[in-house]
């Protein structure tokens, strides 16, 4: 685990596919959703809880999509801009003030950051963190952007350490999974 006392050298991602990002769509919900619940719960799901789980992830996109008028919140795709604007990742960044969450992360706060199996490790997840990052500091007027993650998945931890972003503590959640809170302190907008 890297700390804030432990040098660490920044590498900007890369995409080796031509993507495109862009805010998401009430029609990506779908896609999203897919590519959600295969990135968080593959491979706690089987044959028959996975259909469930997937309706489940639907849902709550749909409810959060809807929810965000008028709110510091957005979701965004990656489209890969050579297979007809599929959609391949997405994330979101939330500066909206909580709303009975338990435990709720610091704001602003980027979540739910997954990519389609097929087009991991070509630099799409690296480019939708540049574009939260972005967001935080263009829109939301901020300079400092938090993120959870499980530890033990080396490739997202290798991603954000080699952005800058910084481990500020850990904890054991209710599924007995340790957290990693992170954060990177933004570059001010030129």
């Amino acid at each position: 685990m890297v700390t804030d006392d432990e040098p660490y050298e920044i590498k900007p991602p890369i995409p080796s596919c031509s993507i495109v990002i862009r805010e998401a769509t009430e029609g990506d919900i779908p896609i999203m959703a897919k590519i959600l619940t295969d990135g968080f719960h593959r491979e706690t799901t089987n044959f028959f809880t996975y259909p469930v789980m997937r309706l489940d992830t639907f849902i709550n996109q749909t409810f959060r999509f809807s929810d965000r008028i008028g709110a510091r919140y957005g979701t965004f795709v990656a489209c890969h801009a050579t297979a007809d604007g599929k959609v391949v990742g997405c994330c979101e960044v939330d500066d909206a003030l909580t709303k009975g969450e338990i435990d709720p992360a610091p704001r602003p706060y980027m979540c739910n950051l997954a990519v389609d199996k097929e087009f991991r490790r070509m630099g799409v997840a690296g480019a939708l963190v540049l574009n939260s990052e972005r967001v935080v500091r263009t829109e939301y007027e901020r300079s400092l952007l938090h993120l959870r993650m499980r530890e033990g998945n080396q490739a997202a931890f290798d991603l954000y350490v080699g952005l800058g972003y910084r481990v500020q503590s850990k904890y054991v959640n209710a599924k007995d999974e340790t957290v990693l809170l992170m954060a990177k302190t933004l570059d001010p907008v030129e």
